[in-house]
């Protein structure tokens, strides 16, 4: 992993946790493309390179890249 990406992955993480609370109202972007409408469960981290938050019904940590903060619902 490059230095340019692991900086990116904690900017992006410092990013989120200054501007989203927990239990954020977001839309996750799934595998088959669809979006599924969640709620945050923790801060967001920095895991093998990765920017990760958890989110309500799916386990583990979910990737900031596939995350974004729904203004429309309690944002």
């Amino acid at each position: 992993m490059g230095i340019i990406r692991a900086l990116e992955a904690k900017l992006r993480v410092d990013d989120w946790n200054a501007h989203q609370r927990i239990g954020q109202a977001v839309r996750v972007l799934l595998d088959d493309g669809s979006f599924r409408k969640s709620k945050t469960r923790g801060e967001a981290w920095v895991a093998s390179g990765q920017p990760l938050v958890q989110v309500e019904g799916i386990s583990g940590g979910y990737s900031l890249y596939r995350v974004v903060a729904d203004w429309k619902e309690g944002g």
